[in-house]
């Protein structure tokens, strides 16, 4: 019976490209996102896990994204990516989050994260609106993670080339509040 159980090659596919042991969830605090995966990402540096995968987020639509990524949290109906941000060119202080079918609104102002009493970055709170507005919204919601440029390096070292890449560089936590997927 053991035998069958370990020679059964579809259990062993079924896990041979998940980037997490058997067993163990993602569900990191927002301080851990920020203070270790996007400052070692901002950094070069290798993380230990491929959990978070590079796209260029802001230009899908949310139901472009696979079914199979949803698998992190608690309820098991999180995404995470590392994307980065397109200034828009009118405002440089505005970021561009508009899809192909829709648009990104944000709810609310940016919190801060901190960690030991020290700020370290920033969470913001998006929800995603379709175009047509017959499909309506609040169905996808989006936590832009970004860090704070004094906890990469000391304020007077900071250089615009470092600022950029802070600027640009963010974790976004997607959530399917309804727990299934699709439209």
């Amino acid at each position: 019976m053991a035998e069958a159980l370990v020679s059964d090659d579809s259990f062993l596919d079924e896990y041979e490209n998940k980037a997490l042991p058997i067993g163990y969830r993602f569900v990191p605090r927002d301080h851990e996102l920020i203070s270790f995966y996007l400052f070692n990402k901002i950094k070069g540096f290798q993380l230990p896990f491929d959990v978070i995968k590079n796209i260029d987020f802001y230009y899908l639509d949310p139901f472009h994204f696979s079914p199979c990524e949803f698998k992190h949290g608690r309820k098991n109906n999180e995404a995470y990516y590392f994307t980065k941000t397109k200034e828009i060119r009118s405002k440089m202080d505005r970021i561009e989050r508009h899809t192909r079918n829709g648009y990104w609104k944000s709810c609310g102002k940016a919190e801060e994260i901190k960690h030991r009493d020290r700020i370290i970055g920033l969470k913001r709170l998006f929800v995603f609106h379709w175009r047509i507005p017959e499909l309506g919204f609040g169905k996808w919601v989006m936590h832009e993670f970004s860090i704070h440029p004094t906890f990469l390096v000391p304020h007077p070292l900071l250089d615009e080339k470092i600022k950029a890449k802070i600027h640009r560089c963010v974790i976004c936590r997607i959530v399917n509040r309804e727990g299934s997927y699709g439209v």
